[in-house]
This record gives C-alpha cells, structure tokens and sequence, in this order.
C-alpha cells in the first residue's frame, strides 16, 4: 500500500535550509519556538555513550552537576548536538529523547499549557548561565521541553550528519497540537497531507522550519501508542540510512521500521540498546515526484505498509 503526500513549498524550503542550518542554529539568541536543545535521558550513560559514539562519531564533554546524574554534552564535528542524562533507576524511569522550544518566559507558557489541559511534569527551574527549564505535557499527552535560554551566546547545531534534522510530534489529535503550539508560538502551519488519509503539518516561525505533525491512524498505529515526539537525525550521505540503520543493529540497537522513501528523504526508525527510539534520514535521498504528478500529491512508500 501507499499513501500520499501533497508537495509544497514547505518541503522545498526545508531542504534548501539544510545547508545554512549551522549558521542560523549558532545565532546568540534564538526566537520562541524554535528549536534550541535535545537531550537523552538514560538508566545507562555509558552505554549510550559508547552506542552514539560508534553510530554518529560523537565525541563527549562530562559536567559534574549538583543534585543531578552525571550530564553530558554531545560534540559533532566540535559542536554541540544534544545532552545525555544519567536517570535513577527506579520505578517509572524510562530511556528517551526530549525536544526543547525555546520560550520567552517559561512561566507564561506554564499558564498557557494549564489552561488548554497540558501539565507541568517539571519546573520551571533555574540553572544559572544556563536559563530556566520547564518539562510538561502537551494537551494531547506529548512530553516536551520549553527553555528560557540566558542571554549569552548558544551554540546548538542541528541538520549537518550527526545532528537533529528534523522533530515530528505523533499525535491523535492533530487539530488539538496545531492549535496549542499555535497560540503559545504562533507558528505558521501548512498541511502537506491529503488531511484524511494523511495528516501532516508543518510548523514555522521566523527560522527555518525543522517541526512536523503527524495525525496517528488506527490503520497503523497501536491503540495505546503513547503520543510523542520522533527526533531524526541526519546521517552522513556518503554512508545512507541503509546502512546507518545496519550499523544500529551491529551496536546493539534494533530496526523498528525499515527504510522508507519520502520527498524529505530516506527515513528508518530505530531504537537504542537501551530502549530511546529516533529515526534517521538521508536528506539528500529524495523520492522524486513524477512529473505528471508535480502540481498535485505524490505518492510515496508507506512505512508501515506489510
């Protein structure tokens, strides 16, 4: 089976941007809503240290943190790409990734998130030269992490091989995302589904958009799947997701989803040895869009097509 996606401009743009995303993600400030940090929370440092390490070539910087598991900083290429957390074992505990949006004022985007029926999980907090965090869920149950970011430089790299590219929220309700993030960011949303078979949006602001979301379908999705985010990191094109999501399995990972062709390149899902699920994609790996079909949808190989 396949399904269909409409080409847009959006899609254009996001990959027209990729090659300027390390200057634009090294700005000293960043806009509300736009994506300012990633970070891994995990049972097993090491292990997910060792198992990033072998998979994206990063390289580590430890901070002894007061009150905290030992937290490290992500290197790709000398830059900063995400955070990993030891967690404590205990009951609840899970291994995952979280995406931040940068906020003008956590406090304000805590009072809106209460007010359309999403919960503060943690904070708002300080840490000094760092900014305030707050994590909570989304009204439709999506973890997600908002930071107030100090004012100094920030240097976060995204879209370059090893690095996030692109952060999908999976949801089942799609209309109730779009409309939260819109009044908390006021982001520019443009549907590049069919919005019945498929549907799928994209998220902007005054930066490149890096932001999708996805409405989940009983016709492929597990009735108790979780909503949540889907971080994708782009991969070295001289390599392929192929065989990136190979190099998974041979460090102890494991192929949720194949490799699949879509217009924004050739994604895989995965998981970590130790049970953090992301996706990969080779963003200079497009399916082409016929040409009788290029002011219309085109068709593109459904993932979770058996």
């Amino acid at each position: 089976m396949v399904y269909q996606l409409c080409l847009r401009t959006s899609l254009v743009d996001m990959r027209r941007d990729w090659v300027d995303a390390r200057r634009v993600a090294q700005e000293p400030a960043f806009s509300p809503g736009s994506v300012c940090w990633i970070d891994l929370s995990t049972l097993d440092p090491a292990a997910s240290r060792d198992f990033y390490a072998g998979l994206f070539g990063w390289n580590f910087q430890i901070h002894p943190v007061r009150g905290r598991e030992q937290y490290m900083t992500a290197l790709c290429g000398g830059c900063p790409v995400a955070g990993v957390e030891g967690t404590p074992v205990r009951a609840g505990s899970v291994n995952a990734w979280t995406l931040y949006l940068a906020s003008a004022n956590v406090w304000h985007t805590a009072q809106i998130l209460g007010r359309w029926g999403g919960r503060v999980l943690y904070g708002p907090a300080n840490f000094p030269g760092q900014g305030r965090v707050l994590v909570g869920e989304d009204p439709t149950g999506a973890v997600i992490g908002f930071w107030q970011p100090a004012p100094r430089a920030w240097e976060f790299c995204t879209s370059e091989p090893g690095a996030l590219f692109l952060a999908e929220l999976d949801t089942w309700d799609g209309v109730r995302a779009d409309g939260f993030f819109a009044t908390l960011f006021g982001y520019h949303q443009e549907q590049i589904g069919d919005g019945i078979d498929v549907d799928y949006t994209t998220w902007s602001g005054r930066e490149r958009s890096i932001l999708g979301r996805l409405q989940m379908s009983q016709e492929w999705a597990e009735p108790d799947c979780a909503p949540h985010w889907v971080l994708h990191f782009a991969v070295n094109p001289r390599v392929g997701t192929d065989a990136t999501a190979d190099r998974v399995l041979d460090l102890g990972g494991r192929i949720d989803i194949d490799p699949y062709d879509t217009e924004m390149g050739r994604i895989a899902r995965v998981t970590d040895p130790c049970g953090a699920t992301f996706a990969l994609i080779d963003p200079t790996d497009r399916a082409e869009v016929p040409a009788e079909l290029a002011a219309g949808p085109a068709r593109v190989d459904d993932p979770y097509d058996d």
